[in-house]
Formats: C-alpha cells, structure tokens, sequence
C-alpha cells in the first residue's frame, strides 16, 4: 500500500511538473505577441556636447576634443526600447521589440569585428542604444493603443528610429550622443510592404555601419 502510494505521488509530481511546462510554454508564446506599453523616449544627453553635421545621420553631437576613433574598442550595453505611441496607433510588441533589439546586436557584432569587447577599460566606449521608434511592415495581432481590441495583418510602410548614448567605459563621462530616424518609401514604391520587418532591418543595417564607421574611423558618412 504504502509502495502504491508513493508511486502514485510520483505519478502526479512528474504529471504537475510536465502541466507547468506546458503552461510556462504556452505563456512564453503569449508573452511574445503581448504589447509594451507607450514609453516616451529619454531625453538626448546633450549638455557639454557639440552638434556635428552629418550626412546622413540626424543628430550627432561629439563632447568638445574628443576624437571617438582614438578609442578604438567599443563595449555594447543591453539595447532597450522606449518607444512611444499616441491613441490611434499599434503598440509595439514584445516579438517586435526583440527582434529589434537582436537585429541591431547581430549587425554590430558583424560591422565592430574585433573592435567589439565585452570589459570596460581603458580605450574603451561603452556604446547604450535606445529604439526610440520601430513600426514594422507587417504586424500581426496588432493591440490598438486605446480602446482594446487587435488588428489582424496590417499591412503599413514601416518605419525605425534610434538615439545612442557613448561613454567612457572608465569615467561614465557622456563623449557622444547619436540619434536618428527613417520611415519606407510609400506603396507601390516600396518593395518592403508586405514583408515583416522589411523597411526597419534595412535601417538598422544601416545604422550599423554608420555607427561604425564613427567609432572607428571618425568618419562622417
């Protein structure tokens, strides 16, 4: 009896614990098609800075003296998003923000080469990046920014925007600070419409580049 018993324990132990992993699967899906709520972006770091022009880019501004390429090396904090939405927009959702986030990882990583550490020392900039903006081509179950309720397969030109913050890695001293934004051609012009992420990848890859380019080589375009 007493050996029944405990085999029956057993049995509803490995049964309660396979229910919560089903559960904690079934939630984790969820979580990735949840919204984030509407965030207002931090304000630009500006104070002590310079404004730079920039071909390409809408704001760059260099602390006085400072020349980013003598750093050389580039530690990259989490990315994060504040995106921020008025009433009758989507909200941005978890699956969107992250692969927002991972995008821009994977495209840094690719364009830094070794230029990319993990430790903060000396020559070395500590690089945070905020998505301040990102609507993606092709959202699905998309939640209304007020009054509740999803919208199935929008359909949209997608748009992106970004502000970086650089630091001595050392210090924390604010040297620079990067921001700029981007929106797709309209329909039928734009090849992008009906993919996901489209319009916003391509900004992304570009701005990789770009941010490159400045913290290497001090380049302007």
């Amino acid at each position: 009896m007493i050996r029944a018993k405990t085999n029956r324990l057993l049995s509803g132990a490995v049964a309660g614990l396979l229910g919560l992993t089903l559960l904690t699967g079934t939630a984790s899906a969820q979580n990735a098609w949840s919204s984030l709520p509407s965030q207002k972006a931090p304000p630009l770091p500006t104070e002590g800075l310079t404004e730079q022009d920039h071909s390409t880019l809408d704001k760059v501004f260099v602390r006085p003296g400072v020349n980013l390429a003598s750093y050389g090396k580039v530690i990259l904090a989490p990315i994060d998003a504040a995106v921020e939405r008025r009433s009758d927009e989507v909200l941005l959702s978890v699956r969107d923000r992250d692969h927002a986030v991972e995008y821009m990882a994977e495209r840094l990583k690719e364009e830094l080469g070794a230029a990319l550490v993990t430790e903060p020392g000396p020559g070395v900039l500590k690089m945070a990046i905020t998505f301040t903006d990102y609507v993606p081509n092709r959202s699905f179950h998309a939640e209304k920014a007020r009054g509740g309720g999803y919208i199935d397969r929008v359909y949209s030109v997608g748009r992106a925007a970004f502000q970086a913050v650089l630091s001595d890695s050392q210090s924390g001293q604010i040297v620079a600070v990067i921001a700029d934004a981007d929106m797709g051609l309209p329909f039928p012009d734009n090849v992008n419409t009906y993919t996901i992420y489209g319009d916003a990848d391509r900004f992304t890859r570009r701005w990789a580049k770009q941010i490159t380019k400045l913290v290497t080589s001090g380049a302007n375009s």
